[in-house]
C-alpha cells in the first residue's frame, strides 16, 4: 500500500467483531494469542500507524476469553483514510473482521459510550421463559452488584445501572439480552450465572434479590463464556460501511467461522446471524 495524503494524522473509531476460538481473550497479555494483541501488531506492521505511541489504540471493552463480539470497537491515530484501514483491519486475522468505521475527534475515547449491548444464549430446553423474564426483572435499574461481578482488579464503585434486561426466544434458544452504559468483569456472565443457579434451586431467588440491595454477599458461577456475545457499543455518531461488497463479506465470513472450527452451541447460532446480516439483497 502507498502512503496515503500528506501523512498526518487523523483519528478513526471501527467497529470491529471477532470470533474468541484461538484467542486468549481480547486484552493483549505476554505469551499469549489475543484479539488486541494480534490488532496492535499487524496495525504497526502494516503501517497503519507510525509507531506504538503516537498510534494511541484505545478498546471499548475488552472482552474475556471464550466470549465473541460482533460490535466492539477501536480507536487509533493513522495517516490512512477510513475505508483503507476497514479493508486491511479485514485482512488481520480471518476471526476478526470490521463492520465500519468513522471519524472522531482527536480526545475519542472508546470505552466512553453511551450504551454496551450483550446477548447470552440459553438453550431452551429445560427452561422456562416465564421464569426466566421474571428473574431479570430484578436486575433492572441501579443496584449493588458486588455480588456479580470479580473484584481482584481493585475497581471503583460497584454500583451499576441496567437499562433494559430482554428475554426472548428463537428457536432451541433464549436469548437474554442486557444494556447497560458501563458493565463490570464479569458482570453479565455472574448475573447469568445467579440465574441459572436460581432456576435449579441451588439458590433461593430472595438471596440474589438482597445481594442486589446490598445487604448480603453472594458467591455465584461463572455462566459459559462461548454463549456470551457483545453485541453493539453506542456513540452519538453513525457508522460508515467498509468498502467490502456483501458478497466478499460473506465469504470471508464462512471462511472465517470454517477456520474456528465452530460446533454447536452459540456458534450455530452466532453462523446464522452473521451471515443472514451479510447476505445479498
Amino acid at each position: 500500500m502507498a502512503r496515503e495524503g500528506t501523512g498526518r494524522l487523523a483519528r478513526y473509531a471501527f467497529r470491529i467483531g471477532y470470533l474468541a476460538e484461538g484467542f486468549l481473550g481480547y486484552a493483549r497479555q505476554p505469551g499469549g494469542e489475543t484479539v488486541e494483541g494480534t490488532l496492535r501488531r499487524e496495525i504497526l506492521r502494516r503501517g497503519l500507524a507510525p509507531d506504538e505511541e503516537r498510534m494511541q489504540l484505545q478498546s471499548a471493552s475488552r472482552t474475556d476469553r471464550g466470549v465473541h463480539a460482533l460490535g466492539n470497537v477501536i480507536a487509533f491515530n493513522t495517516p490512512w483514510s477510513g475505508p483503507s484501514v476497514a479493508r486491511a483491519l479485514d485482512a488481520v486475522d480471518p476471526r476478526i473482521f470490521c463492520f465500519g468505521y468513522a471519524p472522531v475527534p482527536p480526545t475519542f475515547q472508546p470505552r466512553r459510550a453511551r450504551s454496551r449491548w450483550y446477548r447470552y444464549l440459553l438453550p431452551r430446553e429445560g427452561h422456562d421463559p416465564a421464569s426466566w423474564r421474571a428473574m431479570a426483572t430484578w436486575f433492572l435499574g441501579e443496584h449493588e452488584f458486588a455480588s456479580f461481578s470479580r473484584r481482584d482488579r481493585g475497581e471503583g464503585p460497584t454500583r451499576r445501572t441496567v437499562e433494559s434486561f430482554r428475554v426472548s426466544g428463537e428457536g432451541p434458544w433464549l436469548l437474554l439480552d442486557v444494556r447497560a452504559p458501563s458493565f463490570l468483569w464479569h458482570q453479565v456472565r455472574k448475573m447469568v450465572g445467579a440465574m441459572e443457579e436460581v432456576a435449579a434451586g441451588r439458590i433461593p431467588g430472595a438471596r440474589v434479590q438482597a445481594a442486589l440491595r446490598g445487604e448480603t454477599r453472594l458467591t455465584v458461577p461463572l455462566a459459559d463464556p462461548s454463549r456470551l456475545v457483545l453485541m453493539e457499543v453506542l456513540y452519538d455518531f453513525r457508522w460508515r460501511e467498509g468498502s467490502r461488497s456483501p458478497r466478499a463479506h460473506r465469504r470471508f465470513l464462512e471462511e472465517a467461522l470454517a477456520a474456528a472450527r465452530l460446533r454447536g452451541t452459540l456458534l450455530g447460532w452466532f453462523q446464522e446471524r452473521v451471515l443472514a446480516s451479510t447476505s445479498d439483497p
